[in-house]
């Protein structure tokens, strides 16, 4: 059951934007080796063959505040995740895609890892939104404050603690599916581990898989 249902009828497109660590900060943590290596703490490893690029992403569990007193524990998942292509519409020059729904993982940041991506291709949206601090003590989303980021092959995503987001959303239609190695802390419970608000008729959410398409 949603937290809440918004009616979100007048509310403008959203333009995607590239993933940086840096513009994605506000929400979690962005792995990006291409991103980081040269601003992030780093060492040789492996007798000289690697660099360890150090803490890149946070990894939270807040499960002792949780309601039930449950303790969490950590797992890995796969989400085989494919193309809503019902989803995705073509404006020739762009594409959109419309999203009702946002969750947030209230004791536990999750982490996003694709598996088998061409590095530098456009492969997923991650989208994102602020908590109203005016609905405490739930924190609903607040939807003026979504915003979305297109991500490579070669970036995952770390959502904090509580962060507002929508599923994940593959953008490469061409691909059966994307395999997603997904990091997280759970329970059991299923209101501790996972929160949902849904939005009618949808937000729009504008992008592009070429970079000279003009949005």
């Amino acid at each position: 059951m949603p937290l809440k249902t918004f009616d979100i009828s007048n509310f403008p497109e959203i333009v995607a934007v590239p993933l940086t660590p840096e513009l994605f900060a506000p929400y979690g943590g962005v792995i990006s080796a291409d991103h980081q290596i040269n601003n992030v703490e780093s060492s040789a490893a492996n007798y000289g063959t690697a660099t360890k690029i150090h803490k890149v992403a946070p990894v939270v569990n807040n499960y002792k505040d949780c309601p039930s007193g449950k303790e969490a524990t950590a797992n890995w998942n796969i989400f085989r995740c494919k193309a809503p292509k019902h989803l995705i519409a073509d404006k020739s020059s762009y594409k959109t895609y419309t999203s009702k729904v946002l969750e947030r993982h209230p004791f536990s940041t999750q982490t996003f890892l694709p598996m088998g991506q061409e590095s530098h291709k456009k492969s997923f949206l991650v989208i994102v939104a602020n908590s109203d601090s005016s609905t405490s003590p739930q924190n609903l989303p607040d939807p003026s404050q979504i915003r979305a980021f297109v991500c490579t092959g070669n970036q995952s995503v770390t959502y904090g603690a509580g962060t507002w987001h929508a599923p994940m959303v593959v953008i490469d239609e061409d691909t059966p599916h994307i395999d997603f190695a997904v990091f997280i802390h759970e329970n059991g419970v299923p209101d501790e581990d996972c929160q949902e608000c849904y939005f009618e008729p949808g937000y729009t959410i504008k992008y592009s898989v070429d970079g000279e398409a003009k949005l």
